[in-house]
């Protein structure tokens, strides 16, 4: 796992150098509250800070899990007009309760911290989307062990989107990564579609899921609205539930993206 580690990072680093984004200023794109990450970039030497608060409930034959996620935070910071710089955490909060025994488990932390890039390569052209690359490392010694992976492990996307219409918009993920448990990795994916229902006001809805040989693919539906408060100040709210019949899932998720004016 360390040398597929190496490889994803040596991969993505290089794109970096063959593709520039326009030294004009990006649209604010912030990367939540979709699962989808856009391929729009925070822009140069810009410090954007994307956060918020999360709850899940996970029901299956044998558990329930209850988890609550405060101020997990998104960092970007734009190093290069077609290279940003990511790191991500945040407080985690568990309660799981067993069916089939009298014992519960409840635990807190700092979540799992996780550091990567976005790499541009080119706008949108006619039917060609917009592209970047996106690249993660989880790691295994910080955050509280009970959120931390056992292996620290990475994660490679390709983001695209189209502005279908001046309403609508198309956007998707395809990647593949890994667990931090198994040395096995797998198929991640998102697709997911915006509606302009005002100057400040979308909505969207999403699927995202994952495909791992030996398991049953995971597949989750969620939607929700972003509002522009100022042009570079936005509130969302999410909620969402997954579509397998073997794992009862549903999430509600709000939060704040602001991208710091110079």
């Amino acid at each position: 796992m360390q040398k597929s580690t190496l490889s994803l990072l040596w991969f993505l680093l290089g794109w970096s150098t063959l593709f520039a984004q326009s030294d004009s200023l990006p649209t604010f794109s912030p990367d939540r509250p979709t699962q989808s990450i856009s391929p729009v970039l925070v822009g140069k030497t810009f410090f954007q800070i994307e956060t918020g608060a999360m709850y899940t409930n996970r029901e299956d034959d044998v558990s329930e899990r209850r988890s609550l996620s405060i101020g997990t935070t998104l960092l970007r910071y734009g190093v290069l007009s077609n290279l940003e710089l990511r790191l991500e955490s945040g407080f985690e909060s568990t309660q799981l309760d067993s069916v089939n025994t009298p014992f519960d488990t409840a635990y807190s932390g700092l979540g799992a911290v996780s550091a990567g890039f976005k790499v541009f390569i080119c706008e949108e052209k006619g039917i060609r989307p917009a592209l970047a690359i996106v690249g993660s490392i989880t790691f295994r010694h910080l955050g509280n062990e009970n959120f931390a992976p056992t292996y620290s492990y990475p994660i490679g996307k390709l983001a695209a989107s189209h502005a279908l219409s001046k309403q609508w918009s198309l956007g998707y993920n395809i990647g593949f990564a890994y667990n931090g448990e198994t040395p096995d990795g797998f198929f991640v994916y998102s697709i997911f579609t915006g509606y302009k229902i005002s100057e400040h006001l979308w909505s969207f809805a999403e699927v995202y899921g994952k495909f791992d040989h030996g398991d049953f693919p995971r597949h989750r539906l969620d939607g929700g609205f972003t509002y522009l408060l100022r042009k570079n100040l936005q509130i969302d709210l999410t909620g969402g539930y997954g579509l397998n019949k073997e794992v009862k899932r549903f999430f509600i998720n709000g939060g704040v993206s602001w991208r710091i004016p110079k």
